[in-house]
């Protein structure tokens, strides 16, 4: 999709304009794939802090994910360029966008939480370990993205590894088990969306519309639930939060949607399964009484080869892939 006026100028605004030609770097994405597996593993422990301070996590999530999409909204206030993008997409765009937004920013996260109120949280971790597994089918199956034995083989002791470290005696298969799974579907099924319009898109477009409609629709059910009312009663430690770990949702979102767009879905996915190893040093580092359990070593040595495994081989895949590609030829979303 081509700009009729420019959305703006400098590094940022080339580096958006850049994407319009096509041009795609598998490295480039494996090296924010990585980026976005760390910020990950940051933002979970700062979450982990956060989400204490507020009673009703799913209006915690409301407010940083809306803080998000209200930053991602201000390249839209000062540039026409990218105002006039989004009129022209045309409406079978839009509903692709609806999906994203529905999949990925509002109902699996009043699913997750729901759930999560119901069951364990080692039942709510096992599930969700297999969110890169059903992105690969997903992405196998509806983006026909090859996926060769070597990255199968990556995936099934990446798998290993997150369950090795698991505490599966504290599992409980109820009504919460079912939301939480529903929710890592749904999740699953976002980021096959959002590799499809990231063909034909830009990255802010795609991230734009996910978060601020995702957003918007989520906030629509905090309102409904009435859940809205704590907010006047906020005070500043709580409001820091929402700003801090918003900043990190945003960094997040940028880093995973280009890796996405530059590499395969499903190692991106792959390789954010890492997150955990982030947030375990972080919890060891920071507390004085935790400590790494030698228990855990064997899962997360597991973790780490196999994410490098996946790394190498994927990268060398994805770059074989990209190598007949000419300068400006792109798919349609």
């Amino acid at each position: 999709m081509v700009h009729s006026e420019s959305p703006g100028s400098g590094l940022f605004a080339r580096f958006f304009r850049g994407e319009a030609t096509g041009r795609r770097s598998a490295r480039f994405g494996y090296a924010f794939a990585a980026l976005a597996a760390t910020i990950s593993g940051v933002s979970v422990y700062v979450n982990s802090l956060g989400v204490k301070s507020f009673a009703d996590p799913v209006l915690y999530t409301a407010l940083k994910d809306g803080f998000v999409g209200l930053l991602l909204l201000l390249p839209l206030v000062v540039s026409p360029g990218w105002r006039a993008e989004y009129r022209r997409l045309d409406r079978r765009t839009w509903a692709w966008l609806l999906a994203l937004a529905l999949t990925g920013g509002s109902v699996p996260f009043a699913l997750f939480f729901t759930g999560l109120q119901m069951t364990t949280a080692a039942t709510g971790a096992v599930i969700n370990h297999f969110q890169f597994v059903l992105v690969a089918f997903f992405a196998l199956i509806f983006l026909k993205e090859a996926i060769r034995p070597a990255l199968w083989a990556g995936f099934s002791v990446l798998l290993l590894g997150t369950l090795l470290g698991s505490n599966l005696h504290a599992l409980q298969w109820n009504r919460g088990a079912w939301l939480i799974a529903a929710s890592t579907v749904l999740f699953a099924i976002d980021f096959v969306i959002a590799k499809h319009l990231l063909r034909g898109l830009a990255t802010l477009t795609v991230m734009t519309a996910r978060m601020t409609i995702g957003t918007a629709l989520l906030l629509v059910y905090v309102l409904a639930t009435g859940r809205l009312a704590p907010v006047a009663h906020l005070g500043p430690a709580q409001w820091q939060f929402v700003g801090i770990t918003g900043l990190l949702l945003l960094a997040f979102t940028v880093t995973t949607f280009t890796a996405i767009r530059n590499a395969s879905v499903s190692a991106v996915l792959a390789i954010g399964a890492a997150a955990p190893i982030i947030t375990t040093l972080l919890q060891v580092a920071t507390s004085g009484h935790a400590k790494l359990a030698v228990a855990d070593l064997p899962g997360l040595g597991v973790i780490v080869l196999a994410v490098v495994g996946i790394i190498v081989v994927g990268l060398r895949q994805d770059a074989r892939a990209m190598a007949p590609e000419l300068p400006g030829q792109t798919a349609t979303a």
